[in-house]
């Protein structure tokens, strides 16, 4: 069957017109949550989070503490919750912490705290927000995710979408150290792939039919 020059245009039209349209389906991130430092029998400390590595390393500084038995502050280094050295220096990775920036929340707040990296972010809201007060969530998302309650002092957000807070209030206690490692998986491809894969499939079905007009 012969296809005209014509139809394959509007094929192409078509499909980028549908590629780009689509409605993209949407849904809360899920994480796996660590207490690092706070309650369950931790003794009230002063601390904060100093860097998250890509892979989602992070260290912790707390003092005071018993550092390998030596008493004083400490840098305390976890993976996947799991704290695997103490050093009384500060071990040499490379960081991926995110920056501050302001959220693309879809309601109005003073927000106490928030950081971006890679398209995710992490942001809390102050007690005496009008819409939502003393609540942190994440994003960005047509409607932002509610994570969890209290008001963020400190937070780290890597590339991957894993992150780490210092709560300043709230029921985990007042300075206790979380770990939320993201498990969502990612949407792929984006519709801007899907249409160049589109197109470049459309190309190569009509390339035959000019090679035989050239014969």
């Amino acid at each position: 069957m012969k296809i005209s020059s014509p139809f394959f245009g509007a094929a192409i039209l078509a499909f980028a017109v549908v590629s780009f349209t689509a409605p993209k389906s949407s849904h809360a991130d899920t994480y796996r949550i660590f207490l690092l430092v706070g309650e369950s029998g931790f003794p009230e400390v002063f601390q904060y989070p100093v860097g998250i590595t890509a892979s989602g390393t992070l260290v912790v500084w707390v003092d005071p503490t018993d550092c390998g038995g030596i008493p004083g502050h400490c840098y305390e280094t976890f993976d996947n919750g799991v704290m695997v050295s103490q050093s009384r220096t500060a071990p040499n990775f490379t960081y991926d912490n995110g920056s501050d920036c302001t959220p693309d929340a879809s309601f109005s707040a003073v927000f106490t705290v928030s950081v971006c990296n890679n398209g995710h972010e992490l942001y809390s809201t102050s007690i005496i927000s009008a819409d939502y007060g003393n609540e942190i969530f994440t994003g960005p998302d047509p409607i932002a995710d509610f994570f969890a309650p209290g008001e963020l002092a400190n937070a780290l957000l890597n590339s991957s979408g894993d992150f780490v807070y210092d709560v300043d209030e709230g029921p985990d206690g007042n300075g206790a150290i979380i770990e939320a490692i993201d498990l969502t998986p990612r949407p792929a491809p984006e519709p801007g792939s899907v249409f160049l894969l589109g197109t470049g499939i459309l190309a190569a079905l009509s390339f035959p039919r000019r090679r035989q007009q050239h014969n």
